[in-house]
């Protein structure tokens, strides 16, 4: 194969990875909007069923306040009516609060799938740099293999070294610190 050849082959791989790369994260936004939208709801839906309450709540100490003005010996303070119009309100509280809970584990854990898969991305988008590279004799074999077994091992401990660049990032490690332990991680 003649370098023409090899030019053209590395060029068709880096549109095809370009093209990839602009589907996911068209992906990416398409998921994310609709799971913030469906997130925004529940909670004005949560918003509202707290409302109300305020509104029995206002409600009872009002009914209380009447209750302190006339006491008599044979009067009691009741509010059993109130408290069970509440009931069906504090239900769809309670399963609202769950889905938002679940809805928010759900974001969390797409997040999380969506940042391992840009790490396989990534790992791809090299694997086939150095596959273009060894095909072009710019690299040795060993070079190669050297370089794929780095990003494997990056690959590989992805969620350890993001947490490590999060505490560096939240000043809990130096950077000397969070040098040697990614060092530590790839060697």
């Amino acid at each position: 194969m003649d370098l023409f050849e090899k030019l053209n082959n590395v060029a068709q791989n880096m549109g095809e990875e370009a093209a990839n790369a602009v589907k996911t994260v068209g992906d990416y936004i398409k998921t994310t909007n609709g799971d913030q939208r469906d997130m925004a709801g529940l909670k004005v839906q949560l918003d509202m069923i707290n409302k109300k309450l305020e509104v029995y709540y206002a409600a009872i100490g009002k009914r209380y306040v009447e209750y302190v003005e006339n006491v008599t010996t044979d009067s009691t303070f009741d509010v059993s009516d109130i408290l069970e119009n509440m009931k069906e309100d504090y239900e769809r509280k309670a399963k609202t609060e769950a889905a938002i809970a679940e809805k928010e584990q759900a974001l969390k854990d797409a997040e999380a799938a969506k940042a391992q898969a840009r790490a396989q991305e990534k790992f791809e988008r090299e694997k086939k740099k150095l596959e273009n590279a060894l095909a072009m004799d710019v690299i040795t074999v060993d070079e190669y293999n050297e370089k794929l077994a780095l990003a494997q091992k990056k690959l590989d401990n992805y969620e350890i070294l993001k947490r490590y660049e999060m505490q560096y990032n939240m000043q809990i490690i130096t950077k000397e610190e969070y040098d040697e332990k990614v060092n530590e991680i790839l060697k």
